[in-house]
């Protein structure tokens, strides 16, 4: 069984590096790359409002 907690739903709880080089923690699709995953946040961290 693997050491990453997981969610329901085939999903886990993934630490990322966000683009200001902050680290945050999203939920993806269970067995995600964890280059797709820091992908994902960096879309995520694109979208946020500035300012």
């Amino acid at each position: 069984m693997s050491d990453k907690p997981m969610g329901s739903l085939g999903t886990e709880m993934r630490e990322v590096t966000f683009p200001d080089q902050s680290c945050g923690i999203i939920l993806v699709q269970a067995g995600t790359p964890q280059d797709e995953a820091d992908e994902m946040a960096a879309r995520v961290w694109a979208e946020l409002p500035k300012g």
